[in-house]
């Protein structure tokens, strides 16, 4: 019998591209990453390395542990689905974030054979010229439906959900979007997100009155009456993920962006995070721990001084962002 091993990591995300074809307003990884510095002798790590990855945080974690695929767009990567037939052949549960622009019957099938459980799919809005003036490349509504429609037919044992977030672009008519999500027997579910500063942009204190406050609803009190309504309508059972505690949560942050929304510490602490380098996270905010292409072992790392001198780094940590209020937010971090 396994000794048993505390402190597990919880969740991992693979960021295994930083490639885009769109032109995003929120987001910026089409651009030159300004975080992950690359250069001609450092490459994407090799399958083998992924492999031996696996591995060894099969032996890290329990049973039902979620590895997800992120991007960029993840469907750029040229090995993704041996990668995602990878994890699923060591018993994690796979999901996968897509702009959905790529997936026509081919690789609807292709992400089914591979074992993929779930796929997260970005729509912000049921007005096709308003989804693609959000997404910067003109059609990329119309492949999205047809991806809901092609995973549907060849992937049917793929769960699709959505993953739509609150603008000053779209807030107006997200009720609709939610009904229309809600009544469409394809989707499984609903996650909905708050607007963040756009990934690959330098930090910016007060992002929201800058260059980037185009994206911030101006009128907080019809987003609060939006955020009650969504209450509302995850009490009636819509196919809304978020918990209650999360929905509370947006909506003070959107009324006091500055004020830390949790009154626990961060979470972040037990995230396993990939970078396309292969360098090892806990938070892309704090300094790496490890390095896939340099075979480090993934449980000497987990356990290192330096990654505990980051967990304790992050347990002070006061920044609202992106993981902690829609991805990886815990319920008892809010509730009132």
């Amino acid at each position: 019998m396994k000794p048993e091993i505390k402190n597990k990591p919880e969740f991992a995300c693979l960021g295994v591209t930083d490639e885009c074809m769109l032109r995003c307003k929120m987001c910026y990884k089409w651009q030159d990453d300004i975080f992950i510095k690359k250069d001609r002798f450092y490459g994407l790590p090799t399958l083998g390395q992924y492999e031996r990855f696996f591995l060894d945080l099969r032996e890290l974690v329990d049973e039902g542990f979620i590895v997800n695929f992120g991007g960029g767009e993840v469907l750029l990567h040229k090995d993704i689905c041996e990668l995602i037939k990878m994890a699923s052949s060591n018993g994690f549960r796979t999901n996968l974030n897509s702009n959905g622009f790529l997936i026509d019957e081919n690789v609807a099938r292709k992400l089914g054979e591979a074992g993929l459980v779930d796929i997260k799919l970005s729509l912000d809005s049921l007005q096709k010229e308003k989804h693609d003036y959000l997404r910067g490349v003109d059609g990329v509504y119309d492949q999205l439906l047809k991806a809901i429609d092609n995973l549907h037919v060849y992937a049917p044992n793929v769960n699709i959900s959505i993953i739509s977030v609150i603008y000053e672009q779209n807030y107006r008519e997200f009720l609709p979007l939610i009904e229309w999500i809600n009544n469409n027997e394809k989707i499984d579910h609903v996650l909905i997100m708050a607007a963040m500063q756009p990934n690959n942009t330098p930090p910016e204190e007060d992002w929201w009155k800058g260059e980037y406050g185009f994206l911030w609803p101006k009128d907080i009190g019809q987003i609060e009456k939006l955020l009650d309504q969504l209450i509302v309508m995850k009490n009636e059972g819509y196919k809304i993920c978020n918990p209650v505690g999360q929905l509370k949560v947006v909506k003070k942050y959107f009324k006091n962006p500055r004020e830390f929304v949790k009154k626990t510490v961060c979470n972040m602490y037990k995230a396993i995070h990939l970078s396309s380098i292969g360098k090892m996270y806990l938070c892309y905010e704090y300094g790496e721990i490890g390095d896939i292409k340099k075979n480090d072992d993934i449980k000497s790392i987990w356990h290192s001084d330096k990654a505990q001198q980051i967990r304790d780094e992050i347990k002070h940590c006061k920044k609202n962002c992106h993981f902690l209020i829609n991805c990886f937010f815990e319920e008892d971090s809010m509730e009132t």
